[in-house]
């Protein structure tokens, strides 16, 4: 094989693996999050929230041993922010657990939630992964 056939396929396997970049970062623009349910119990009325901005998305409810998930659009995403998972106990006390700590526009990732355990008062035990 000649020096200039080899430029030539080290220079189109370049520019393959160029295009499979640039298409991967265009697609992915979204955070996957993942929430489940380990405990015996039916979870209510979770919500997941910008720090700065609107509520994303409402969860009525997910049963035990049940996971929920959904991809956050993070292109609409104006500066710094991050997602937070709010809920409140049995008595109202609102909790905040940060899912995504740091995120700016275009961002991409996944986060898994696990609900541990609920305690009497209905304040939640959660990993974050």
């Amino acid at each position: 094989m000649s020096k200039r056939n080899k430029i030539i396929i080290v220079v189109v396997i370049l520019f393959l693996l160029g295009v499979i970049g640039i298409c991967k970062f265009s697609f992915s623009s979204g955070y996957k999050i993942y929430i489940t349910n380990n405990t015996n119990k039916t979870v209510e009325k979770l919500e997941l929230k910008y720090k700065v901005g609107n509520i994303i998305q409402t969860i009525s409810q997910i049963e035990s041993k049940k996971s929920w998930k959904d991809t956050i659009d993070t292109n609409a995403i104006q500066g710094e922010n991050s997602i937070i998972l709010t809920y409140k106990d049995n008595k109202g006390n609102s909790y905040e657990e940060y899912i995504v700590g740091y995120l700016e526009k275009g961002y991409s990732g996944k986060a898994n939630v696990v609900i541990n355990n609920i305690d009497e008062n209905g304040k939640l035990k959660i990993t974050i992964k």
